[in-house]
C-alpha cells in the first residue's frame, strides 16, 4: 500500500510542489507524534487512566470492569511532559496505565511502575526422539485430553497447498479468532496473513475425512513453533469434543518425529487466570519474555483499595530486563481455606528459566496465616518468597522488583567474571 501511494504521489504530484508537499506532510506527522492521548474511565469505584496511543487495549479494559466499558478522551500531552502528565492523574486516579511505541516515562517514575508484557510465550521442552512421548504427558489432565482426541477420531496431515491456506484463513482461523477475542480481536487481511504465513506449513486436522481445524506452524532449527490456529467455523461442539487439545498434541507429536528438543506453543496474555495460558501450561508450557509487542507500564494511586481488588482478583506476570515476576495477591479473599488457598496458589504456579513467583500478602490476616502460605509453597519448583505489604503500599512493590533484577545482572556479572579468571589462571 505504502510504494503504492508513493507510486502515485510522484505521478500526480508536479516535481515542483513535492518537496514542499513532503516537509509539509512530514511536519504535520511529526507534530501528531509529539502528542500523546489520555483517556479516562470511571466504573463500578474504579477509576483508570490510560495515557499513549497504545494504552487503549479492549482485553485489558475488560479485565479491569469486567466488560468492554467506553473511555472519554479527556486530552493530549506532549511527550516532553509525560512525567508531569502521570503526576497530575496520579492524584486523581486508582490506576494508571501507560503504554506507547515511541516513548516512555522517565527512569525515576518507571521504577514505581508494574511493566507488564503484552504477551510472554511458552515452550515446552520435548524429550528425544527415540524416548517415549507419551510418558511426559502423563498427567491426570493431559490424560484426559489425549483420550478425548482418540474417542473424536481426529488425525493430521501436514500441507503446503495454498488453497488450503485460503481455506483455513477464512473458515477456521477467522471465525476462531473472533469467537474468542471479540471486540480485541486483531485480524490481518487476507492479502497481509497470506504474505506472513505463506512460508509455514498448515498442520491439519480431520475428521472422518472433513477438515475441521488446523495451526501454521513452522520450524526454526530445534524449535516447532506454533503460530496460528483456526477451528471451522469456531464450531462449539467440536471445541467439546476436544478439537483445541489436538491442535496442540499433533503440533507436539509432530515436533517430536522431527527430533526437535523444544516445541513454542505460542503467544499467551500474561494475566495467570487467562485461559489460553493456564491450558498451554497443563502441555508443559514454560513461560518466557514475548517482546514483540510494547509492553504496559501500571502505576497503582489514589484508593489503595480499589487497585488491590483488581490486582488480588487478576495476578499477573510482570517483567523487568530479562527477569520475570508472577505476582499472586492475597487481600479480601480470607474465606479462603487451607485446602482452597492450596489448589489457588497452584494453579497461579508457573515455571520458567527466569521466573520467580512473589506472593504479596494485602492484610494483616493473610500475614497471620504465613506459615500455612510457606508450607504449601515449599514444595513449589520455581524459587517463591512471600512479601509483606499489609502495613504498606502497592507502590512499594515495583522498586523491589527492580532491586531483584538489578542484583540478579550483578550476580550474573559476577559470576562471569569470576568464570573468565578461572580460565585464565588455567591457562597459565
Amino acid at each position: 500500500m505504502l510504494d503504492y501511494l508513493k507510486k502515485k504521489f510522484y505521478q500526480l504530484i508536479p516535481i515542483s510542489l513535492q518537496q514542499k508537499l513532503k516537509t509539509f506532510i512530514l511536519l504535520v506527522y511529526g507534530r501528531m507524534r509529539l502528542w500523546l492521548p489520555i483517556y479516562r474511565i470511571e466504573k463500578n469505584g474504579l477509576t483508570v487512566v490510560l495515557i499513549g496511543r497504545k494504552s487503549h487495549d479492549p482485553y485489558f479494559v475488560h479485565l479491569l470492569y469486567g466488560d468492554y466499558a467506553d473511555n472519554q478522551k479527556v486530552g493530549n500531552t506532549a511527550v516532553w511532559n509525560i512525567n508531569k502528565t502521570i503526576q497530575y492523574w496520579e492524584k486523581r486516579s486508582d490506576i494508571i496505565l501507560f503504554r506507547d511505541n515511541g516513548f516512555q516515562p522517565s527512569e525515576a517514575i518507571m521504577q514505581r511502575m508494574f511493566t507488564i508484557p503484552y504477551y510472554v510465550t511458552q515452550t515446552a521442552k520435548l524429550p528425544p526422539v527415540d524416548s517415549d512421548l507419551l510418558a511426559s504427558f502423563r498427567d491426570l489432565s493431559t490424560t484426559s485430553n489425549l483420550s478425548k482426541i482418540r474417542k473424536a477420531g481426529f488425525e493430521y496431515h501436514i500441507s503446503n497447498d495454498s488453497a488450503q491456506l485460503e481455506h483455513f484463513y477464512h473458515w477456521m482461523y477467522k471465525p476462531f479468532i473472533l469467537s474468542r477475542h471479540r471486540d480485541s480481536a486483531r485480524i490481518p487481511g487476507w492479502p497481509s496473513f497470506k504474505r506472513i504465513h505463506e512460508n509455514m506449513e498448515l498442520l491439519l486436522i480431520s475428521r472422518e475425512g472433513e477438515l475441521v481445524a488446523g495451526a501454521l506452524n513452522l520450524q526454526t532449527g530445534n524449535s516447532y513453533t506454533g503460530y496460528a490456529n483456526g477451528v471451522l467455523n469456531a464450531d462449539k461442539k467440536l471445541i467439546k469434543d476436544g478439537v483445541v487439545s489436538a491442535i496442540y498434541w499433533f503440533g507436539i507429536v509432530e515436533a517430536h518425529r522431527r527430533g526437535c528438543s523444544t516445541v513454542n506453543l505460542g503467544t499467551s496474555r500474561p494475566f495467570l487466570k487467562d485461559g489460553v495460558l493456564a491450558y498451554k501450561k497443563k502441555w508443559g508450557g514454560q513461560i518466557i519474555i514475548d517482546e514483540n509487542e510494547p509492553e504496559f507500564r501500571l502505576l497503582a494511586c489514589g484508593n489503595q483499595l480499589a487497585a488491590q481488588r483488581f490486582f488480588e482478583a487478576m495476578p499477573f506476570v510482570c517483567q523487568h530486563d530479562n527477569n520475570l515476576v508472577s505476582l499472586v495477591f492475597l487481600g479480601q479473599r480470607v474465606e479462603l481455606n487451607d485446602k482452597d488457598l492450596s489448589s489457588y496458589l497452584r494453579a497461579c504456579l508457573f515455571q520458567g528459566d527466569h521466573l520467580s513467583t512473589w506472593i504479596v500478602l494485602l492484610s494483616p490476616e493473610w500475614v497471620a496465616r504465613r506459615e500455612i502460605i510457606q508450607s504449601i509453597v515449599r514444595g513449589f519448583v520455581t524459587s517463591t518468597r512471600i512479601i509483606d505489604l499489609s502495613k504498606g503500599s502497592l507502590a512499594e512493590l515495583p522498586p523491589q522488583i527492580y532491586d531483584l533484577a538489578r542484583t540478579h545482572e550483578s550476580s550474573t556479572q559476577s559470576s562471569l567474571f569470576c568464570r573468565v579468571i578461572t580460565r585464565l589462571r588455567l591457562a597459565y
